[in-house]
């Protein structure tokens, strides 16, 4: 296998300046020989002061975690280690069972590789530099908590990196047993195999056949890859099938809810756009506490379709779900956009509608809150 099947794609959630200050000073016929008008003192520069959110980046952690072992039968206590940065503890334990057999085990230590090289690959931030952004982007009432999990984070990534440089990752061993179960036809070993390999039709064949045991995870994996040959112009061949798939994979995989509904939204596969038969997927995949779907729908066609109210209920669901720290590693990002969307959303809005607007959220949060926790491992 080559050495694409050790590397990751480094995500960076680095905040983005949103607003800049212009001044200028005009004068109108000013007497020559009047004192020039003193100029103002600056404002002091907003100041945030961390909280201590050292447990809850640990629960994002481990939020992260838990959906990146989507699917897969691993214990708690393996979730827990990786999410308190002792890659070293983990590996150990998955390797004993790998070794025996488990092939959810060997799958999660494929996962738990690409995840070192991106630790291993990441900068160490300088979280006191991003402070003023913070303050810029983020309510204050929220700036504290962002502030401190930036802080949370750059002291988190050390540990990550010594447990992950003390793992002891038999790599020969993991890809063996992944191209053996592979061959005697696991799904999942299939799929997870699949994207190293460099003959496209052994990889489609693999696809295929896990596809052929009802493994959601393949039919997500073929939508996508079929999806994106479509945008790039390479195929035109089946793309009907595009839906097909995505509704077969959205039973138990929430993002491909989604992306049926931006699909259907966009009229991406060969069909017409539909947004309001679309929206029933995009908010179903809310529901399910899938992180991006709260963002999607003030974006896509599918959420326009809603009443303000009902848009902006979800916002704030949303926005409850990130608090407890459910959408893992992405919770500064999307606290931005929530920061965004949601008094975008309210501006201008009758008392009335606020208040129908918080009281179906609550609704809301006590009908699905606790499914959608589930969804993504949040205690």
């Amino acid at each position: 296998m080559n050495r694409s099947f050790h590397r990751t794609t480094l995500r960076s959630a680095a905040l983005a300046a949103l607003l800049s200050f212009q001044g200028a000073a005009h004068a109108i016929e000013a007497p020559k020989q009047a004192p020039p008008p003193e100029t103002p003192p600056e404002a002091p520069a907003a100041t945030v002061v961390p909280t201590d959110e050292t447990a809850f980046q640990q629960t994002l952690q481990r939020v992260t975690t838990f959906r990146n072992f989507r699917g897969l039968n691993v214990s708690d206590e393996v979730i827990d280690q990786l999410a308190r940065g002792e890659a070293d503890k983990a590996v150990a334990s998955l390797s004993t069972l790998a070794a025996q057999g488990n092939r959810d085990a060997n799958i999660a230590l494929v996962r738990v590789q690409h995840w070192c090289n991106s630790v291993a690959q990441a900068r160490q931030q300088d979280w006191q530099a991003q402070l003023p952004q913070v303050a810029k982007q983020f309510p204050p009432e929220r700036a504290g908590r962002v502030a401190g999990v930036l802080k949370a984070e750059a002291e988190f990534s050390p540990r990550a990196r010594t447990g992950c440089s003390q793992a002891r990752f038999d790599f020969g061993g993991i890809e063996s047993r992944l191209r053996a179960a592979a061959e005697a036809g696991d799904p999942a070993s299939a799929t997870e195999l699949a994207p190293f390999l460099r003959d496209p039709a052994k990889r489609e064949e693999l696809i295929q056949t896990a596809i052929s045991k009802n493994y959601a995870p393949a039919m997500y994996a073929a939508a996508s890859n079929l999806l994106m040959a479509v945008q790039r112009g390479e195929t035109t061949e089946n793309v009907s099938k595009i839906r097909e798939l995505l509704k077969s994979a959205g039973r138990s995989v929430p993002r491909a809810k989604l992306d049926l509904a931006n699909c259907m939204a966009l009229g991406c596969d060969g069909h017409p756009a539909d947004a309001r038969t679309a929206m029933a997927f995009g908010v179903d995949a809310a529901r399910d506490g899938e992180p991006t779907a709260f963002l999607s729908m003030v974006r896509m066609p599918w959420g326009r379709q809603m009443p303000r109210v009902q848009m902006l209920a979800w916002q704030y669901f949303g926005d409850r779900l990130n608090e407890a720290g459910c959408m893992g590693d992405a919770y500064i990002v999307t606290s931005l956009g929530f920061a965004q969307s949601i008094p975008m959303l309210e501006k201008g809005q009758p008392t009335q509608v606020l208040d129908a607007a918080q009281s179906q959220a609550e609704t809301w949060w006590k009908d699905n809150g606790e499914r959608a926790k589930k969804e993504n491992g949040c205690r």
